[in-house]
């Protein structure tokens, strides 16, 4: 699934394309995503221009000029892909959005996971689905001062309160494994058991490796492209994820698997014990 640094590079490649394009036409396969895509969809992007593009946690929003929101969120295997001229639908090809200069935005979903919504509202923040997110952890706001009592008050194991995207919004399964295993701390660990020190320690790491993996362009197994077809870099600077049974890379002792819920977390039993 693309997580934040996925979706970050996706929308830094879409400033530099759309930004400033008319929507001409919409079309659609009809097929539903995650949810039915709105009758209303295709209306509401017609004819108004895209003026801005941001992320918020897993999101992309193309705030559109008569004032409105385009909402985007790839699910398990969505891509957008920019073209420079029309170009016809492919199998899994549910929206194709073309420009008045004739180029398109295309949205590919093959598991249908997704979701494209329109909201005809004055500002970002009353739009449901990002009014329930949490904290960005690239906001200036984010850091132990903030992080400490809400792990003080929770029960939860610390790798299933990371991926909340309730309290911190953006992280998913790859840079939470990635940053429990720079922090030093064991995925299953208590959140009220995680010190003032090691709190500062997981803040500094959660931001390092979100810098580093939008500067490799995202992590690419199979789905994750960005608008022109490339895939990310990041694969290659993983530390422990889909790493078991290498060698780690300070200790030397084998990474490890287990089960957290429905997905596998790696870890170093030694470095993070």
């Amino acid at each position: 699934m693309p997580e934040m640094p996925e979706v970050e590079t996706l929308a830094r490649k879409l400033r530099e394309t759309v930004v400033g394009k008319r929507v001409a036409d919409v079309g659609l396969s009809g097929l539903p995503l995650r949810k039915p895509v709105s009758d209303t969809f295709a209306a509401k992007l017609r004819g108004r221009t895209i003026r801005k593009i941001v992320r918020r946690g897993k999101y992309i929003i193309a705030e559109m000029e008569p004032k409105a929101f385009w909402l985007i969120h790839l699910g398990m295997s969505g891509r957008i892909l920019y073209h420079a001229h029309e170009t016809a639908a492919a199998k899994h090809t549910h929206a194709i959005v073309r420009f008045s200069d004739a180029t398109e935005l295309e949205y590919r979903d093959h598991r249908r996971f997704g979701l494209l919504e329109a909201y005809e509202v004055s500002r970002i923040g009353l739009i449901p689905e990002i009014s329930s997110l949490g904290m960005d952890p690239l906001n200036s706001g984010f850091n132990e001062t903030w992080l400490a009592p809400l792990l003080e008050k929770s029960q939860q194991e610390i790798k299933s309160f990371l991926l909340d995207q309730r309290k911190i919004a953006g992280l998913g399964n790859i840079y939470v494994c990635e940053s429990l295993f720079l922090a030093r701390i064991h995925p299953a660990r208590r959140c009220f058991t995680v010190k003032v020190e090691e709190t500062r320690r997981l803040v500094d790491s959660i931001r390092r490796v979100l810098v580093t993996a939008i500067r490799h362009k995202g992590t690419s197994f199979s789905d994750f492209m960005d608008s022109d077809g490339k895939p990310g870099g990041n694969q290659k600077h993983l530390m422990v994820f889909q790493r078991e049974g290498e060698d780690c890379y300070h200790c030397q002792k084998p990474i490890q698997r287990m089960r957290q819920g429905n997905r596998s977390s790696f870890y170093c039993s030694q470095c993070q014990g």
